[in-house]
């Protein structure tokens, strides 16, 4: 089952299947149940006074709740056929749904001749990481950023992803909870309170023949103009130099901070033209980990004509977008350097950002019945750039999307998907598309209409199997990334695999595979063998059972 929604509130549990699931009224109860017992997922001990919430998929109000008793037991009557969510809470663990894995969990099937009186509901302690951020003089530094970083499993492919950021309070300490087990990097962003940025001034000065010379200003005190570096635990400048922090569920680790000022750094912009009114500024982001950034706050002035200066920097690998107005027309110029010390730039050597723009239809020439966007996506740089269609199916993105290699994708949610990708002014292979610097692209789009439905049962051994991970492989799999599909078994080990667009795939059930790189080449295929092959049609329904490996 996917988990469209989170489950914020105890007392208001909405997860649905599918998002299009509408409620409906609360049919007449029969004599079905669902019981079992909440236990520590450690030590299979029964935990009492648990929180345990059913709710009917798409029925209106049909939310309850019991606490267990002092042997972890649960129990819920006078139920009807239909699907079910089962949530767990206890105090020291985490919230979840039932087997749940990332958005995924197990769903209750009741019905007469099927056993929902015999569940174990397995809850993890929940782990932290927490510490305290000190500066130079050993002082707190408050409303600094602590920065998660988790090593794990997205979009079928190990990486390291930023997760969420906590703010210090006024004695500097932080404390990142509720965090599952696993892998985890912290790093902690921060600005001296005390920072003053030292800026340059050119003073335009003429002598009695009327030559035209400058008197460069520098204003502030050079021992204030500091930063401080991104800090990675403990002491590292990057993530890979930084120490993980390996969590087990019930850990509480502790990660101290003591930062260091450095001198910021200035760099000068030269612009390409010295008019007045041209108006350039920077858009300035600091790149952390597997593309990730975050925003550097910066001083942007200009110090004479033609020339700017952006203070305030701290050293590492930047991305600067240098932005430039004059007439009423904008453009952006972008470098990545790795900043060291203070440097100079001119814009004519930036590379500039590129205009995609062009068409999207159907292949039955069929009219939209809703909006419509395109994504380019690019993985190295962990930029998105979005297009939005009109009713024509035209969309247009000027001057600020820079070059490199994208992924053309559908937007959410995915009302259609990419059967033909033609360009004027770059390269195509597949879906994917490489942009070179300050091109105009036009593209045409393609889309195909009408998706089918796969549904089936995960069989191991020729029993049902509930928890297992299905997936939907289409023939291309290293250039569909958005043609895959996944569920979870349910409790009778039903799959349900929706908004499946026309195409070869090969569906497998994988015991084992939530931890799986499965969209790394080559890790998908070794299953393929063991699967089902499918061909799918526009508003096609098919039902087929998949033998789950290992």
């Amino acid at each position: 089952m996917i988990l469209r929604y989170s489950c914020a509130m105890l007392l208001a549990v909405g997860l649905f299947t599918q998002s299009n699931v509408k409620p409906t009224a609360q049919p007449s109860a029969q004599n079905l149940l669902v019981s079992g017992t909440v236990v520590d997922a450690l030590t299979s001990q029964p935990l009492s006074q648990a929180q345990v919430f059913l709710t009917a998929q798409g029925v209106r109000d049909s939310e309850q709740f019991v606490m267990t008793g002092e042997d972890g037991r649960f129990r819920f009557k006078n139920l009807s056929p239909g699907h079910y969510v089962l949530f767990g809470n206890h105090k020291g663990y985490i919230q979840q749904v039932y087997k749940q894995h990332a958005q995924f969990s197990t769903a209750i099937i009741v019905g007469p001749d099927l056993d929902t009186e015999h569940l174990r509901f397995d809850l993890r302690p929940t782990a932290s990481i927490s510490g305290q951020v000190l500066d130079e003089r050993n002082e707190p530094v408050r409303n600094a950023q602590a920065i998660l970083f988790h090593q794990t499993i997205r979009f079928g492919r190990h990486t390291t992803w930023r997760e969420r950021e906590v703010n210090t309070d006024d004695r500097g300490r932080y404390r990142l909870g509720y965090l599952l087990p696993g892998v985890y990097f912290v790093a902690v962003s921060a600005q001296p309170w005390y920072a003053q940025r030292r800026t340059h001034q050119h003073i335009q000065l003429t002598d009695s023949s009327g030559q035209t010379t400058y008197q460069e200003i520098t204003n502030g005190e050079p021992e204030l103009d500091v930063v401080y570096p991104v800090t990675f635990f403990s002491h590292a400048e990057n993530l890979a130099e930084a120490v993980p922090i390996t969590l087990h569920a019930g850990d509480a680790e502790v990660a101290d901070f003591s930062l260091q000022p450095v001198p910021a750094l200035h760099v000068l912009i030269h612009s390409a033209t010295s008019s007045e009114p041209e108006n350039v500024w920077a858009q300035v982001s600091q790149t952390l980990s597997n593309g990730s950034k975050m925003g550097v706050q910066t001083n942007t002035q200009q110090i004479a004509p033609g020339l700017f200066e952006i203070s305030g920097l701290p050293p590492g690998k930047l991305r600067l977008g240098l932005v430039s107005s004059k007439d009423g027309e904008s453009n952006t110029r972008w470098n990545n350097i790795q900043l060291a010390g203070d440097t100079d730039i001119n814009t004519s050597d930036a590379a500039p950002s590129s205009s995609v723009s062009g068409v999207m239809k159907f292949d039955d020439n069929a009219k939209r019945t809703s909006p419509m966007s395109l994504r380019l996506s690019s993985g190295a740089a962990n930029e998105e750039y979005l297009m939005q269609a009109d009713e024509r199916g035209e969309f247009s993105l000027k001057g600020s999307v820079p070059p490199g290699t994208y992924d053309l994708l559908v937007g959410q949610p995915p009302a259609g998907a990419i059967r033909a990708l033609s360009a004027t002014g770059a390269k195509v292979s597949g879906h994917t598309l490489e942009i070179a610097a300050g091109q105009d692209v036009k593209l045409s789009v393609v889309l195909s209409r009408g998706t089918g439905k796969i549904s089936g049962v995960a069989l191991k051994g020729g029993k049902p199997m509930d928890g297992v991970m299905v997936v939907l492989v289409p023939e291309d799999p290293e250039r569909n990334l958005e043609l895959f599909r996944r569920d979870q078994s349910d409790s009778d080990g039903s799959f349900n695999l929706p908004a499946v667009h026309p195409g070869k795939y090969t569906a497998v059930a994988i015991e084992n595979g939530w931890e799986l790189d499965w969209f790394t080449p080559g890790v998908i295929q070794k299953y393929l063998p063991g699967g089902k092959l499918v061909q799918v049609s526009a508003d096609s329904t098919q039902t087929v059972d998949v033998p789950v490996q290992p």
